[in-house]
C-alpha cells in the first residue's frame, strides 16, 4: 500500500478507475445496437460485420497478460495512460472509418489499448488501498464492470437516435481526455520495486497463444464449423502454445507467469468461478438481445433499457458483498450467486413472444443480483494470494481466463442456437427465392431480412411465426445450457473456494512512549 495517499484521495482514485473500467467494458456491448446502421453505411457483409465485433475481443484477450506484465515492470500509471491513449485515438479513427476493413483494423487497435485497463486498474487499487479497505474497493470496481454491460446498449441506442453510427466510438474521446487529465493528477505511480529480467519469450507466447485460441473459438462459432482445418488448427495450436507457456514459465527463475498461482485453490477456483459465469453471462446477453429486438420488436434503445435492471441488481449486490462475505464467507456467497444466475436463465428459457415486460425486468434483475454476488468476492479471493508487487500479472491471468470464457460463451451458445434454428426451419424457407434461402435458414435476423427483400406478401406472416417459434425453441435450449454452466460454477465455489474470508494483516501496534523515546533519532 502507498502510505502517502490520503483516504479522500483514495476515494477519488477509486471513482476514476471505476469509470475507466466502465468505459472500456461498455465498448464490448455498445456496438451491438449499431450493427444494422454500420452494415448499411459501410456496405458490409454479415461475416465482415461479425469481425467488427470479434477483432476487438481477440486483441483484448491476447494482450491482457502483456499489459499486466508491463504494468508491474515499467509502472502501472504509465501503462494505463499509454493504453487509454491508444484506446482513445483508435476510437476516433474508428468513428470516421470509410470502409468495414478500416473499422475492423481500428477495433483491433482499440482492443490492444483496452486490454491494460481491467488488469492495471485493479493492480492500482491493490497498491493504493490498505488490506482492510480492499474488499470494498474491489466491490466498487466489480460493480462498475457489471453496470457497463447494461449501460452500453442504452447509451448506444440514445446516440443512434440523434447521431450517426460513429458516435458510439467518438463518445470515448472526451471521456478519455478528462480521465487522462485526472489520472496524471490523482494516481500515484507504482510498480514492482525489484522487477525480474524482462521475459520476452513469455510475453510473445502469451499474445500468440491466447490470440490463436480466441480466434479459433470465434471462427468456429461464426459458421458452426468446429472441425474445419482453420478452426481446429487455431484452437489446437492455441492450446498447445498455452501448455508450452506454462512449461517454459515454470522452468524460469523469475517468470512473468507465476505458475504457482494456478496451484493455489483460492486463485484457480476464484478465476474458474468467474470464467464459468462469464461464459454464461456473455452468451445469455447475446441471445436475449436478439429476443428483445427480433421476437418482441423492441427498438435498440428499448432493448438496451431492458438491460438496466441487470446493472442495478449487480451494483446493489456488489456493494453488499463485503459484508455478506464477512458473515457467510466467499464460498457461500459465490455459490449462491451462481445458483441465482442459473435461476434467471431458467426463467428466461420459458419466455415467449407474449411475455409481459414486467417479467423481462424481473428476469434481468435476478440475473444482475446473481452476477453481483460473484465478481467481487471471487476477485477478492484470488487476489488475496497475489503479492501486491505482482498484482498486474496476477490479475491478467484471471482476466485472460475470463475473456477466453466469454468468447467461448458466445461461440458455443451461438452455435447451439444456430443448429436448433437451422434444423427447425428446414423446408420452411423454400417459399423464398433460392438466393435468399441460405441466409434465411441461418438466423432469425437473416429470415426477417430475407422476407423484406423477397416481399412475400400473404406468405410472410406464417414464415415469421415459424421463425419466432423456432428461435424460442433454440433460446430454451441455450438458456438451459447457460443454467448448467452457472451451476457448475456453484460446484467449483463449494468445492475449492475458502469457507471464510481471508483475514487482512493487522496494522503494527504503536510503540509505548518510553520505548519510542529510546528509539534512535527520537530525541531532537
Amino acid at each position: 500500500m502507498n502510505p502517502e495517499v490520503s483516504s479522500g484521495r483514495r476515494r477519488a482514485i477509486l471513482a476514476l478507475l471505476a469509470i475507466t473500467v466502465l468505459i472500456v467494458v461498455m465498448d464490448l456491448t455498445i456496438i451491438n445496437v449499431a450493427l444494422n446502421p454500420i452494415q448499411q453505411s459501410l456496405d458490409a457483409t454479415n461475416a465482415e460485420l461479425q469481425w467488427s465485433l470479434d477483432s476487438y475481443l481477440i486483441t483484448f484477450a491476447a494482450f491482457l497478460f502483456t499489459g499486466g506484465v508491463c504494468a508491474d515492470r515499467f509502472g502501472r500509471k504509465k501503462t494505463l495512460i499509454f493504453g487509454l491513449t491508444v484506446f482513445g485515438i483508435s476510437s476516433v479513427l474508428g468513428a470516421y472509418a470509410d470502409s468495414i476493413t478500416e473499422l475492423i483494423v481500428w477495433r483491433s487497435v482499440m482492443g490492444v489499448g483496452a486490454a491494460v485497463v481491467p488488469t492495471v486498474t485493479l493492480a492500482i487499487i491493490m497498491n493504493v488501498f490498505p488490506p482492510m479497505e480492499r474488499p470494498k474497493a474491489i466491490a466498487a470496481w466489480a460493480s462498475a464492470a457489471g453496470v457497463a454491460f447494461a449501460v452500453g446498449p442504452v447509451l448506444g441506442g440514445v446516440l443512434l437516435e440523434q447521431f450517426w453510427w460513429g458516435s458510439i466510438f467518438l463518445i470515448n474521446a472526451p471521456l478519455i481526455v478528462v480521465g487522462l487529465a485526472l489520472m496524471v493528477w490523482l494516481v500515484p505511480e507504482s510498480k514492482n520495486p525489484a522487477p525480474a529480467k524482462f521475459d520476452p519469450v513469455g510475453v510473445l507466447l502469451s499474445v500468440v497463444a491466447v490470440g490463436l485460441l480466441v480466434y479459433g473459438i470465434v471462427t468456429g462459432g461464426e459458421d458452426n464449423e468446429w472441425l474445419s482445418a482453420e478452426t481446429l488448427g487455431a484452437i489446437v495450436g492455441g492450446v498447445v502454445l498455452v501448455a508450452l507457456l506454462v512449461v517454459v514459465e515454470a522452468r524460469m527463475a523469475a517468470p512473468s507467469l507465476d505458475v504457482s498461482l494456478l496451484r493455489n485453490s483460492r486463485f484457480s477456483a476464484g478465476s474458474g468461478a468467474i470464467a464459468l459465469c462469464f461464459f454464461a453471462l456473455i452468451g445469455a446477453i447475446f441471445i436475449t438481445q436478439f429476443y428483445y429486438q427480433a421476437v418482441l420488436g423492441f427498438s435498440p434503445m428499448e432493448a438496451g433499457l431492458l438491460m438496466l435492471p441487470m446493472g442495478v441488481g449487480s451494483m446493489v449486490m456488489s456493494a453488499r458483498c463485503p459484508k455478506l462475505v464477512m458473515r457467510f464467507g466467499p464460498r457461500a456467497v459465490v455459490a449462491a450467486g451462481s445458483v441465482v444466475m442459473a435461476l434467471s436463465f431458467l426463467i428466461t428459457s420459458q419466455l415467449t413472444a407474449d411475455t409481459p415486460t414486467w417479467l423481462l425486468v424481473v428476469a434481468q434483475l435476478i440475473f444482475g443480483l446473481g452476477w453481483g454476488c460473484i465478481m467481487a468476492p471471487a476477485t477478492a479471493s484470488l487476489m488475496s494470494v497475489v503479492p501486491p508487487v505482482k498484482a498486474g500479472a496476477g490479475q491478467a491471468v484471471s482476466q485472460t481466463m475470463r475473456q477466453v470464457a466469454g468468447a467461448l460463451g458466445v461461440a458455443v451458445i451461438g452455435s447451439i442456437l444456430g443448429v436448433v434454428y437451422r434444423s427447425g426451419m428446414e423446408d420452411s424457407v423454400n417459399v423464398l427465392p433460392e438466393a435468399l434461402r441460405e441466409e434465411a435458414a441461418g438466423s432469425i435476423g437473416g429470415t426477417l431480412r430475407a422476407i423484406d427483400a423477397a416481399k412475400l406478401g400473404d406468405q410472410a406472416p406464417a414464415l415469421i411465426d415459424k421463425a419466432v417459434d423456432t428461435y424460442l425453441s433454440g433460446m430454451q435450449v441455450t438458456m438451459l445450457v447457460a443454467a448448467g454452466v452457472a451451476l457448475l460454477s456453484a460446484a467449483v465455489a463449494m468445492r475449492w473456494l475458502p469457507k471464510t474470508a481471508p483475514k487482512p494483516p493487522m496494522p503494527p501496534a504503536p510503540k509505548p512512549a518510553a520505548e519510542a523515546a529510546d528509539t534512535p533519532g527520537a530525541r531532537a
